[in-house]
């Protein structure tokens, strides 16, 4: 869905109709909101869902801030020199910078909502 630039009009997206990305290990991606998705200019929005045994291997945003709120499953998030067990309901910022992992630790999906600002260059119109 092509939007071109400036401030986005009003927008819609059901994630039934969004194809997810599957990504090893197992875990899929859905963007939901983005500047190619829906024309937003200053953050992207989605969902993930990380499959028991699976994880998010470690990465940071170099600029952007992070934040995560957990809906279902088990996890543990980890950064050199801080780790804690993730459960449903539990919402967590990640500044720039902050190289971090998330690992399932349960047996069902580990699922979260993912907001960034800014988005990364990949949610980005070229």
């Amino acid at each position: 869905m092509k939007t071109g630039r400036g401030i986005s009009k009003l927008k819609v997206v059901d994630i039934k109709d969004v194809k997810g990305e599957r990504r090893e290990p197992s875990r899929t991606s859905w963007v939901l909101c983005s500047e190619k998705m829906t024309g937003a200019q200053n953050l992207a929005m989605g969902i993930n869902d990380t499959y028991p045994g699976g994880m998010i291997p470690d990465y940071k945003h170099d600029k952007g801030e992070e934040v995560m709120f957990f809906l279902t499953g088990r996890g543990r998030f980890i950064t050199p020199g801080k780790e804690f067990d993730l459960e449903p309901g539990m919402c967590v910022y990640n500044p720039p910078g902050n190289l971090h992992w998330i690992v399932n630790k349960g047996d069902e999906v580990l699922r979260l909502v993912w907001i960034y600002s800014s988005q990364l260059a990949g949610h980005r119109e070229t």
